[in-house]
């Protein structure tokens, strides 16, 4: 029995109808239960993964020589696990255990805004609302009707209702820290300059999202499919601070102005 009592002060209600692209910060295989609680958590896959540890383990676990290795998760661990970093749920068995493609179509209620891992034999994939996210994907989000695993059935589904105050989560991996020369000032810039850059980004190409790595930026555009590539991210900046007469990216909008402006030209 657990010892931990909930205020109803530290409860707060979770983000309907939003997941997150999986930020797969290791070097290991992706599998699907592990996706889905990275995807409705936000959290990067080496700390979801350590979540489950801890819940199997302990936190004794990081005295191991090697950290104990992760691929299928059970349905109790999911919800354990996503207890960990800070989710609670409630079970909805699946009555007549209807195809993917069924049950998205008959979802009501909380299934139908809340995010939900959807239970189907041995595979888990994330949805809430009108998006979907499974290792299919390499755990980037597409919409609802472009969902894979469309004829196999759903038998069981864990909604998440509401956050709860998170576990410390022991790890092996040293966690990511800004620069410690960085003055607090220097961190607004670098965080202004890349909304900046995001936001005029989008108004050149006409996107409704974009995924920035340290070399490379993706868009999705309304007629898109998926993720095109945009460009390396040395040539968009400087497509954008240098007014070009072709391209898809000119820098002529008030957005590209703006970024234009916070970089000093």
């Amino acid at each position: 029995m657990s010892n931990i009592i909930q205020h109803p002060s530290a409860i707060v209600a979770v983000k309907t109808h939003h997941l997150h692209d999986v930020d797969n910060d290791t070097k290991c295989r992706l599998h699907s239960g592990t996706v889905a609680m990275a995807s409705i958590t936000g959290e990067p896959m080496s700390r979801v993964r350590d979540a489950v540890r801890l819940n199997r383990h302990g936190a004794g676990w990081v005295d191991r020589r090697r950290a104990p290795a992760i691929t299928k998760t059970h349905d109790d661990e999911i919800e354990s696990t996503l207890r960990l970093l800070g989710y609670a749920g409630e079970w909805h068995d699946i009555k007549g255990r209807p195809t993917l493609a069924a049950y998205l179509k008959a979802r009501t209620g909380i299934q139908q805004s809340h995010p939900c891992v959807v239970f189907m034999r041995n595979h888990r994939v994330a949805i809430s609302g009108e998006l979907f996210c499974d290792v299919t994907n390499n755990g980037l989000m597409v919409d609802i009707d472009r969902a894979p695993w469309r004829r196999k059935q759903v038998h069981r589904v864990f909604v998440l209702t509401h956050c709860i105050p998170a576990t410390h989560i022991p790890s092996k991996t040293p966690s990511r820290v800004e620069p410690a020369h960085l003055t607090a000032e220097q961190k607004r810039r670098i965080k202004e300059l890349d909304r900046l850059f995001r936001e005029a980004v989008k108004a050149e190409t006409g996107a409704t999202r974009i995924k920035v790595t340290s070399t490379e930026v993706f868009i999705i555009r309304p007629a898109d499919s998926g993720w095109t590539w945009c460009g390396a991210r040395d040539g968009v900046v400087d497509s954008l601070l240098k007014l070009q007469q072709h391209g898809w990216i000119r820098g002529n909008t008030d957005e590209a102005t703006a970024y234009r402006a916070m970089m000093g030209y």
